[in-house]
């Protein structure tokens, strides 16, 4: 219970709670743990669900009727999914997929409600939350619309190297077991162009791999137009 409530109270979304509203929310919460590969939910179904993730990583899936799918996001640590059932009822519009072991904190919808009858100024909290995340997705796809392939799979990394980079002395590496084609799904092209434009970054010295992991090389003088 105390690490429930520690957990909880390290996230912008529960700040300002008072301790009986926490642990009245963490006696209710159900702890589900996914291994690589596995489905959190899936497109299409039903939900009345908020998950807090506690750790690992999942993306979010999109998948059109002709079978193409695209990668909306990846969610690590202290991000939140499934928050728009608090405002409607609605089928999930992707499917979540662990990329590795992932522990997920599981509260429902009317836990939710109860909270905010309890405390009217968490609403403006979950829409602040909400806000800022439709924020983002604005921005980047702002920042993206339009640019050639490589210039997409670059911004794509600087944004993974931001949210789950380890520092080296000489480079980020992205803590992120990522493929080629999931490099593609994410920035809508085929896994041959990102091979192609990653076969130029290691030259450029930009982008290497070490194992399983990319690795951004920290260099000041890197500019992305030189591959216009």
């Amino acid at each position: 219970m105390k690490r429930c409530i520690i957990c909880l109270q390290q996230l912008d979304l529960f700040l300002g709670l008072a301790q009986e509203q926490l642990t009245n929310l963490c006696q209710c919460t159900q702890r589900k743990k996914l291994s690589r590969g596995h489905y959190l939910f899936r497109q299409g179904e039903a939900r009345s669900t908020i998950y807090l993730i506690k750790s690992g990583k999942l993306k979010l899936v999109q998948t059109t009727e002709a079978g193409h799918e695209t990668i909306l996001d990846i969610c690590g640590p202290g991000e939140v999914l499934g928050e728009l059932s608090l405002y409607r009822e609605q089928n999930e519009h992707c499917s979540a997929i662990a990329m590795e072991d992932v522990c997920i904190c599981c509260f429902s919808k009317l836990q939710f409600e109860a909270l905010i009858k309890q405390d009217p100024s968490f609403a403006m909290r979950i829409i602040g939350y909400l806000g800022q995340k439709r924020y983002e997705t604005m921005v980047k796809l702002g920042k993206e619309a339009g640019l050639p392939v490589k210039e997409r799979l670059l911004q794509l990394f600087y944004r993974l190297a931001e949210q789950y980079g380890k520092q080296t002395p000489t480079s980020t590496l992205i803590d992120l077991k990522i493929t080629q084609q999931e490099l593609a799904d994410m920035i809508g092209s085929s896994r041959v162009m990102v091979i192609q434009a990653l076969k130029e970054f290691k030259a450029a010295n930009i982008i290497d791999r070490e194992k399983r992991y990319f690795v951004l090389k920290d260099d000041p003088c890197i500019s992305i137009h030189k591959f216009e």
